[in-house]
């Protein structure tokens, strides 16, 4: 599994969107969320520091008792036991787009955003996983992602599958950790 996590490493660019499933209940709960693919309960942003990929994520709760943006190494996000599948899909944005996208993500990073336990899509003081990558994304891209929310009726949510399902994105790869044992 490691192989697999290092041969994937040097295809990554920074603004990817990386996704996980997770093997705990609140994993599972989470999944039934998505609207078509259950795949995946959490997500990201990559980005690539000399060579350290690291993924940033909204998470909270006993996961990351401090609520605020997580910035972690993607070796312990995906970690094997904790996790049984990743994906990295790629958003279609132009140099600059993505320069905006990594200035979005690190200065949420450094403000600490907290993460939003009531799931609230009509905040910004707040946001969780989904919400993050959404609002961070559509924001360098100009709202190109905006029919995503205008297709909803309320109470509007962003699924995780609303992420890599849709026009803008493409997959780099998918890895099943269960295939590879």
């Amino acid at each position: 599994m490691q192989q697999a996590l290092n041969q994937l490493k040097p295809l990554l660019h920074p603004g990817d969107l990386v996704l996980r499933n997770g093997t705990d209940a609140t994993s599972q709960a989470t999944r039934k969320f998505n609207r078509r693919d259950t795949s995946f309960s959490h997500c990201g942003i990559i980005d690539v520091e000399k060579d350290t990929v690291w993924v940033y994520h909204a998470i909270g709760g006993s996961y990351n008792p401090s609520q605020a943006l997580k910035k972690e190494p993607l070796d312990s996000f995906s970690k094997p036991g904790e996790t049984d599948r990743i994906a990295i899909y790629r958003y279609r944005l132009t140099r600059e787009e993505q320069q905006r996208l990594m200035a979005i993500v690190q200065e949420h990073y450094k403000n600490k955003l907290p993460f939003d336990l009531f799931f609230n899509f009509d905040t910004n003081d707040r946001m969780y996983c989904s919400e993050f990558v959404f609002k961070s994304v559509n924001k360098s891209m100009n709202g190109r992602l905006s029919p995503v929310i205008r297709k909803q009726t309320p109470p509007v949510y962003i699924a995780i599958d609303d992420l890599f399902l849709n026009e803008w994105t493409s997959l780099v790869q998918k890895i099943n950790y269960n295939v590879l044992q």
